[in-house]
């Protein structure tokens, strides 16, 4: 015989009643079959039952009737319909006298709440069991209130197994039978309740008691699932489980299966199968002994349990006492308070309990009255009570001597700023369970499953501010990256906020890249603090802040943002060429908060100056000199500066190609140049300021004073007298024009320099920088970094680089 047990989802209508039916027909050996009541019911009865208070339940009841009665018209042939539609009749007058009773006296017991909620599956079974014999599967109806007993409370009954057993065992096993779920007696005969969940439970029960070959458990899913898949969509079937696996993970969340079900099939051997009453062919879970159709990953699955409070008993009196954790767990047992997790540490001076949020007061209040005299005496502190904590729990046999893994579990929520409150991990090494606020609950559920099972993609959420020549070259190369990343490094690239210097636009989905006109689907913000704000309160993993824009506005935020423990990616030089503290507190920040800051762009677009300079200092090598042409703009600019144009009109060409700042002034001032030495003196270890950085401009006073755009342009023109003679001075001599950047004896200087044809810096084409770093490894042979430096496509390829450093580390 085999049991089987189909769940309210199941037989939520009469379509899907019709699916149970067709999943039964298949069966070629005699079964019982357990059914919960009709999606929703049992809710809808204790709701009746609270509503009596104040006589409000009438309508609601009468609702329920009739969604009982249109089920069975529409399953049960009209000759047969009256004999269900009398029971239904007389099963509702029962409640509805209950319900009088409730208003008359103005008290709702829990014995009369678990008396009306047993309704639904009466009602469900009667009208199922004359639907199948209706249709050729003989069925006989087995009253599970006078086989299952239980002791204890009414709502949730502990089961007395041996009496219980006797009764099942009595069943003909050669015989069809249909039970109702969740409902059980007392000694007494009263009704009592196995709990919400608890037709589980029934059909394991039964299952034990006939010795039945195996239990199928018929849900709305696919099996148990590696996480739930209402918040991770990754969430997979999980194909096999031991019984231990499947307890932890039910126990821990996992709604699919209600924890005690394993006991009494463990105890008796008895295979589980959890299988989909909509799509029977899939193979959904199994569960069974270690070593039968088990997988070899570490963890199996990933749970949580949400609403939970940390208690904290703590204090110098506890070390070393004797018997203080047993007076704990005794006042928590007499004020009826279930532990659901503990933690202790080594010193024994404090202990932490996780309740669920309902039963705080109570423990609270239990565990002051029996430390009373500790307390007052000092030895012990007050009870501190904190609320909005969630519980998630790693699961897996295969998790024991696994080296590491606990650290990949700390190292995964670290990396997403998730701060772990308490610390669970039985000798066993089956659970890991770490105590993390509510909030954090999704975020720390995706970004451990990610970590823990290799066929889901990585996720990483990108929140962009500039979508100008860079931020647009940017998006560009995601858009024709996001496919291959996906398919051959499962890295799931996601653009799911945009701003520019006026609006923001916000997408959990994913922003389609026909939206980057922000000017039609953005909303307008006053203050660039509400995109990071924004940002922030979505609490959403793996997520990495990338700045395209040249906004002290903008730069000044990363504190802010690198405090959460986003990354930030910038080719904004403001930042690090700030003040040395502010510098130098953002690089400090991002270690601490155990993320990234990233700014390769700063200096050289794509080239890999930064990270040589970082290797080089990293290893131990010191080093003495830095000399550089530093600005693609500038360098293209004096490049294709001649006889047959002007100074101006080269500028202007220079910004079409998108190789100037958007501010051209920034550049041919030096700003820039001098921005980028300094970042470069920092990186090779020396302590300076802007105002350390020595510059001679080239630019007469009037083009340095203009204060916009079109201003700039006119003095340019106006001084092209001047510009050509720096340009015929050099030319006559047989040498080029050069913006170069030094520094050397803790100095920095930034000047426009004739430089001469046996110069390495002399056949600098295009945009192109060069770099020649002096250290006590290269002291005379400089060791040269050269390459295009400017440009859009170039700078943006640098950014998407900066960003597959975090997300590949």
């Amino acid at each position: 015989m085999i049991v089987m047990k189909f769940g309210g989802s199941s037989v939520a209508s009469s379509e899907n009643i019709r699916k149970v039916k067709d999943i039964l027909n298949q069966k070629s050996v005699p079964f019982l079959v357990v059914v919960s009541a009709f999606s929703g019911t049992t809710d809808r009865l204790q709701n009746i039952a609270l509503k009596s208070l104040t006589g409000e339940h009438i309508v609601l009841l009468s609702k329920l009737k009739e969604h009982h009665s249109n089920i069975t018209k529409d399953l049960i042939e009209l000759s047969s319909q009256a004999d269900v539609l009398i029971y239904i009749q007389k099963q509702f007058n029962n409640i509805n006298s209950l319900c009088e009773g409730i208003n008359a006296l103005q008290e709702l017991s829990d014995r009369t709440l678990a008396k009306i909620m047993s309704f639904g599956e009466k009602l469900s079974s009667f009208i199922l069991c004359k639907y199948l014999n209706q249709c050729g599967i003989e069925m006989q109806l087995s009253d599970s209130q006078s086989m299952i007993i239980t002791e204890g409370e009414f709502l949730r009954g502990d089961l007395i197994f041996k009496k219980t057993y006797e009764h099942i065992s009595a069943l003909d096993i050669n015989k069809n039978y249909i039970a109702p779920g969740f409902i059980s007696s007392n000694l007494k005969g009263e009704t009592t309740l196995l709990g919400r969940g608890g037709s589980d439970y029934t059909a394991a029960i039964y299952a034990a008691g006939l010795d039945a070959n195996s239990l199928e458990i018929w849900s709305d899913v696919n099996g148990m699932l590696s996480a739930n898949p209402g918040v991770v969509k990754a969430a997979r079937t999980i194909s096999s489980l031991s019984y231990k696996e499947a307890f932890e993970l039910s126990h821990f969340g996992a709604k699919v299966l209600y924890a005690p079900t394993i006991r009494p099939v463990m105890h008796k051997s008895i295979p589980v199968f959890l299988k989909n009453t909509f799509f029977p062919e899939e193979e959904g879970t199994f569960i069974g002994k270690i070593g039968e159709n088990t997988e070899i990953g570490a963890v199996k699955g990933i749970s949580s349990i949400s609403g939970l409070s940390i208690l904290t008993i703590s204090g110098v009196g506890m070390a070393g006492i004797k018997g203080t954790a047993s007076r704990i767990f005794s006042a928590l047992e007499n004020a009826n308070v279930n532990v659901v997790l503990i933690t202790q540490c080594c010193s024994e001076q404090s202990i932490c309990i996780g309740v669920i949020h309902q039963e705080e007061s109570a423990a609270v209040q239990s565990l002051i009255n029996e430390f009373e005299n500790e307390i007052n005496q000092l030895l012990i502190d007050q009870i501190v009570s904190a609320s909005n904590y969630s519980v998630v729990a790693l699961v897996g046999d295969n998790m024991k001597m696994k080296v590491g893994l606990s650290g990949k579990v700390f190292g995964a929520l670290g990396e997403n700023g998730i701060n772990i409150i308490a610390i669970a991990q039985g000798a066993s090494e089956r659970n890991i369970s770490v105590v993390i606020n509510k909030k954090d609950e999704k975020k720390a559920l995706n970004v451990l499953h990610e970590r823990f099972f290799s066929d889901t993609s990585k996720k990483v959420h990108l929140f962009i501010a500039g979508i100008g020549n860079v931020g647009s070259q940017f998006l560009n190369i995601i858009n024709k990256q996001q496919a291959t990343l996906l398919r051959d490094h499962k890295i799931d690239l996601k653009v799911i906020a945009l701003a520019n210097s006026t609006k923001m636009l916000f997408d959990e989905e994913g922003i389609n890249f026909n939206q980057q006109n922000l000017s039609e689907s953005g909303l307008i913000y006053n203050d660039f603090s509400e995109f990071i704000d924004k940002m922030i309160s979505l609490n959403v993993r793996n997520s990495i802040f990338i700045d395209n824009t040249a906004s002290e506005t903008v730069s000044k935020t990363y504190a802010s943002i690198l405090q959460k423990s986003i990354s930030v990616i910038a080719c904004n030089k403001i930042a690090c060429s700030d003040i040395y503290e502010k510098y130098t507190h953002l690089i400090q920040l991002a270690k601490d908060k155990n993320c990234h800051y990233n700014y390769e762009t700063t200096v050289g677009a794509a080239l890999p100056v930064i990270k040589t300079i970082q290797d080089l200092i990293l290893s131990g090598d010191k080093i003495h000199k830095i000399k550089a042409v530093l600005s693609g703009s500038l360098n293209f600019i004096f490049n294709h500066y001649n006889d047959s144009n002007t100074f101006a009109e080269i500028v202007k060409l220079a910004g079409e190609e998108g190789y100037t700042e958007p501010d051209p002034l920034i550049d041919l001032s030096g700003v820039d140049v001098m921005r980028k030495i300094l970042i470069l003196s920092r990186e090779a270890g020396h302590e300076l300021e802007m105002s350390d950085v020595t510059a001679r401009p080239f630019l007469p006073d009037s083009c340095l004073k203009a204060v916009s755009y079109d201003i700039l342009f006119d003095e340019l023109k106006a001084n092209e007298a001047h510009f050509r003679k720096l340009y015929d001075s050099a030319n006559k001599k047989g040498n080029k024009l050069k913006v170069v950047a030094s520094f050397e004896n803790n100095k920095a200087f930034v000047a426009l320099e004739e430089v001469i044809p046996s110069s390495p810096f002399y056949h600098l084409e295009g945009k192109d920088n060069i770099v020649s770093i002096n250290s006590d490894r290269y002291p005379v042979e400089p060791l040269v970094i050269k390459g295009a430096g400017a440009g859009a496509e170039l700078t943006a390829s640098g950014v998407f680089s900066d960003l597959m450093l975090i997300v590949n580390t």
